[in-house]
């Protein structure tokens, strides 16, 4: 036996009495080392039948380990187990939490409501002559070409003949068991355990796009698939991901710079047209007032011989109105008949550019397409007390006066915000807000940890990532100052895209899927899809 050290003692083994007899030995199980500090009650009364010792507790001074060891021992006594510093006293209810610990056991008890052919809980559960426990399907489907030596799955004993023996009681609880794990599987995926399993998800089916464990994976349902390491998976994806996105960014680019270039070629052609223009008026203008300076010139010398004597006035009438007949107003030239051939040219190109646009946004409505679209609803726990609820916790809205409602860590007690009850921590997902058309939302993700209590902010560094509207203008909350989005319209319906490993949040105009504004964020736990309302004449709507 080992002594306790300074800050803890070390498991009690009972290998430091090397002369104990076999009797003894074979009383811990024929173990050339066993540590029973940590055994239950009934554990330990199990490992030592023969020896008749009844372990209650090891941390209790009234323990029965010393007299045990000093009957077995014959060469004197041992030091006192009382001698050991007895360890805190746990409460009531933390003993029964380890006792409940010890009685409900989910692995064990999945293993044992578990089919060894299929890995899955047993559906009509049927027994064979050795004992052995099988789902009646699977061990219909193992002796399906057999007539005679039927042998065990399990442990490969023969059988001359089938015979299947329904087991109630096991069907009974595993359907017990399979409705236990059924509440728990929230509480595992959280956890990144197998909801079925309850193991870690360390594999990832590229066939079902999910997170498996390696029981999963050598189950039926899984065989056939391509199964590799979550990381392996990840770093596959990440690469995906950065390589479709330096496509976007080209193809991004390309298109801006050519809208440049055309802005750039278009109102250069307008400014070269606008100065020819400008010459051919002057020059017009030059030439109109020399034709009228001329009519000018002839009309005083006609008034002046009306006034003339008969014979005088018709001697030289004739050479007047032969020099009026050579007079001849010229029509101003038209300029812009190069302006409506451009005009046409442009058209023609707007009519291409407006194919290639809705070609492009069709193919990134179906890309957004891919992650999986979120039925969302609030959460009411988190819901700060001026913020009601539908009934169907699909919409919110801020009322006149605070609420009574229990505080708990969850709830926000300062800053009108609520959390959906979905939260994510790997893949991509998307889901669409309606929004009121006045000022006072602001909806976005938020990081689990966020603060709850007490006044904080909109912004990355408190672990948010939103757009709102205030002020009647539409801001993408950055830091350390807030983005205006010059956005053309007013948004009634905005969708959010969320890519956990693309580490990104966008969101976008639903109605024709306009760009508004990407969080590059790198995310290191769960996020939760955040809502804010802080004015009684709008709303927020969650579209299903």
């Amino acid at each position: 036996m080992q002594r306790a050290g300074r800050y803890g003692r070390t498991p009690l083994s009972y290998t430091s009495a090397p002369r104990w007899g076999a009797e003894t030995r074979a009383a811990f199980g024929g173990a050339k080392s066993r540590d029973v500090s940590s055994l239950p009650f009934s554990s330990s009364r199990a490992l030592c039948p023969k020896a008749e010792v009844f372990i209650t507790s090891l941390r209790k001074p009234d323990t029965a380990v010393g007299s045990f060891l000093e009957r077995e021992r014959p060469w004197g006594r041992v030091p006192s187990i009382h001698a050991l510093p007895p360890a805190p006293v746990k409460s009531v209810l933390a003993r029964r939490r380890e006792a409940m610990a010890a009685v409900f056991l989910p692995g064990n008890l999945q293993d044992e409501a578990t089919c060894s052919v299929c890995l899955e809980f047993f559906k009509d559960p049927v027994s064979i002559e050795c004992g052995h426990n099988f789902c009646r399907a699977c061990i219909v489907k193992s002796w399906k070409d057999l007539e005679m030596d039927f042998p065990c799955p399990q442990c490969r004993e023969v059988f001359q003949q089938k015979s299947l023996r329904p087991n109630r009681q096991l069907a009974n609880m595993s359907e017990i068991i399979s409705q236990f794990a059924l509440r728990g599987a929230k509480g595992a995926e959280e956890d990144g355990l197998c909801v079925k399993h309850r193991e870690a998800l360390k594999l990832y089916c590229k066939d079902d796009r999910r997170s498996i464990c390696v029981v999963c994976d050598r189950s039926r349902e899984h065989r056939p698939h391509a199964v590799v390491p979550v990381d392996e998976a990840s770093e596959e994806y990440k690469k995906t991901i950065e390589t479709e996105r330096q496509k976007l960014l080209v193809e991004f680019e390309g298109l801006r710079q050519f809208l440049h270039d055309q802005e750039h070629i278009l109102l250069g052609q307008l400014d070269k047209m606008e100065k020819s223009i400008a010459k051919r008026q002057n020059e017009n203008i030059t030439d109109l007032s020399k034709e009228i300076t001329l009519l000018n010139k002839l009309i005083a010398e006609l008034e002046e011989k009306i006034q003339q004597p008969v014979l005088e006035f018709l001697k030289d009438v004739m050479s007047i109105i032969s020099r009026s007949d050579e007079v001849k107003c010229q029509k101003p030239v038209p300029v812009c008949t190069d302006m409506k051939m451009h005009v046409c040219n442009f058209s023609l190109k707007t009519v291409v550019l407006e194919k290639v646009l809705k070609r492009f946004k069709e193919n990134l409505r179906d890309e957004l397409g891919r992650g999986e679209k979120e039925d969302l609803t609030l959460d009411p726990d988190s819901a700060n007390h001026l913020l009601i609820l539908s009934a169907d916790l699909k919409s919110v809205r801020m009322g006149c006066r605070k609420q009574e409602l229990p505080d708990n860590p969850k709830r926000f007690d300062t800053n009108s915000r609520v959390l959906a009850t979905t939260g994510f921590k790997s893949g991509r997902h998307y889901w669409e807000v309606e929004v009121g058309a006045s000022d006072g939302w602001a909806f976005g993700v938020a990081k689990e940890s966020v603060r709850r209590k007490g006044l904080t902010q909109f912004s990355p560094e408190e672990g948010i990532w939103a757009v709102q509207q205030n002020g009647g203008r539409y801001w993408a909350v950055t830091s350390p100052q807030r983005t205006p989005l010059c956005l053309g319209q007013k948004l009634s319906k905005v969708r959010v895209y969320l890519d956990y490993e693309g580490e990104e949040v966008s969101f976008y105009n639903a109605e024709n899927m306009q760009h508004i504004f990407t969080f590059n964020v790198a995310f290191r736990e769960k996020v939760f899809p955040l809502f804010s309302v802080c004015s009684t004449v709008t709303y927020i709507k969650l579209c299903s």
